[in-house]
């Protein structure tokens, strides 16, 4: 009797662990589609939020360089023209 449960054992063991691989290998493939599907997302969102909002900040930005290096340079010119007097 002990051969026989032994046996049995082992069927339920096989078909087990054949339900478990089927089971798995399909999540691993939502899992991968998931994540590919986040990055696209992200591709998506940078390029058409992202980088016009960075242009823009940089544009605001660039008028308070200019001014900055222009208040400079007017500066240093006035302070070479005092030197010579």
């Amino acid at each position: 009797m002990e051969t026989n449960e032994i046996m049995n054992n082992e069927e339920v063991m096989e078909s087990a662990a054949e339900e478990i691989v089927k089971k798995s290998s399909g999540k691993g493939v939502k899992i991968a589609a998931g994540i590919g599907l986040a990055v696209l997302a992200g591709v998506i969102i940078y390029r058409y939020v992202g980088k016009p909002m960075i242009a823009k900040i940089k544009a605001q930005k660039e008028p308070r360089v200019r001014d900055k290096q222009d208040a400079d340079a007017e500066f240093d010119a006035a302070e070479i023209e005092s030197e010579e007097i």
